[in-house]
């Protein structure tokens, strides 16, 4: 097969849809496809604006293949409101080429505390439309999105979830275990950007899971990891000394230091999802993984047990489940299994392949 991937964001530009379509072509090209990758400042003149277009024509006519769009609305230029870019795409399905579109996010939220935002998120939705009547296949990172979309436009909604972005596979050989805890202690381990939504989600549960494991060493990894400890230290200065922060990693080193960690929490203020890159790590590693469970977690977490589920805001409930996997090693080590194969059968990068050659069903 031959595809043209378009994105918004491409390594080594920092983003995780960038670093997802790396990783999908990558996968493709190895599975024997030929992958070309428009992007802007990379293969593309602008950011999908009237000479992108005119290029991407051209391509697609001397290089006929199937187009596979890695659709955020605000990656495409003009402020987020990209709607001629969405009619050329449909006048390219009009004929007869195969496009189809995988929907990381659809459109801003109403809010009424942001009204300046409303017009943006009604032009949204106008263009999540023209896309959903433009697809032979829509994808979606969650469950979730296929309610909003669904009502959109006729195309089939299939879920492929965001996989791991973490190589377990070529993880380097360091000891990090030694360094997070030098006197053979417990580890509790965190893996994200830290962004302030969860922050302030860890910085509520930590103090609770560290006095029901008051054994247990806590380490923080990831872009962001360093900068969040500081905080904990400034507004919990006792964890101080039982804590860790790893800054920021290479990739094949993120894998080791994920597996030093004997519990992986992993809070989500609305609930985890398949689009939560930082959980899939812990799954793909075998890492069992404590979460949350809120308005947008899909019905698979809850069916399949990948991970170990509490209700957001359920302080009290996080640290018992976590306390609990560190005081039973059996149960520990059978909840990573667990994991780690929920998530190369539903969630992983494999199935994804699978799924867009037409080699696996396209249900969770």
């Amino acid at each position: 097969m031959v595809w043209h991937v378009l994105t918004g964001e491409f390594p080594p530009d920092i983003g995780g849809v960038g670093d997802y379509t790396a990783h999908l072509a990558a996968a493709l090209e190895a599975a024997g496809d030929s992958v070309n990758v428009w992007a802007p400042g990379h293969t593309l003149p602008d950011r999908f604006g009237r000479a992108s277009r005119a290029m991407l024509q051209s391509a697609f006519v001397s290089t006929p293949g199937t187009v596979l769009l890695q659709y955020v609305p605000n990656a495409f230029g003009a402020r987020g409101m990209n709607v001629a870019f969405c009619w050329w795409l449909r006048s390219i399905a009009k004929r007869g080429i195969d496009v189809r579109v995988m929907f990381h996010e659809p459109f801003f939220y109403f809010a009424l505390d942001r009204p300046w935002r409303n017009g943006l998120a009604v032009v949204q939705r106008g263009m999540a439309a023209i896309l959903m009547r433009s697809a032979a296949t829509a994808y979606v990172s969650t469950e979730t999105w296929r309610r909003f979309l669904g009502p959109l436009g006729p195309a089939p909604i299939d879920v492929l979830p965001i996989p791991s972005n973490v190589d377990a596979s070529r993880s380097s050989e360091r000891d990090w275990r030694s360094i997070v805890a030098p006197g053979g202690e417990p580890v509790v381990g965190h893996f994200g950007t830290y962004g302030e939504h969860v922050a302030s989600e860890l910085l509520r549960l930590v103090p609770e899971v560290a006095s029901r494991a008051p054994r247990a060493r806590l380490a923080f990894v990831g872009r962001g990891s360093r900068e969040f400890l500081e905080r904990l230290r400034t507004s919990h200065p006792p964890l101080a000394c039982r804590s860790w922060a790893s800054g920021v990693l290479a990739r094949e080193e993120i894998a080791t230091v994920l597996r030093a960690c004997d519990v992986l929490i992993q809070p989500y203020p609305d609930g985890i999802t398949t689009r939560r890159t930082s959980a899939m790590a812990g799954l793909s590693t075998g890492v069992p993984v404590v979460t949350t469970s809120g308005a947008l977690t899909e019905p698979i977490w809850s069916e399949s047990r990948a991970a170990v589920l509490v209700p957001v805001g359920d302080a009290a409930g996080f640290a018992t489940a976590v306390a609990t996997l560190l005081d039973d090693s059996n149960a520990r080590i059978a909840q990573g299994i667990h994991g780690a194969r929920v998530y190369g059968r539903r969630f992983s990068l494999d199935r994804t392949i699978a799924v867009l050659r037409g080699a696996a069903a396209a249900t969770l």
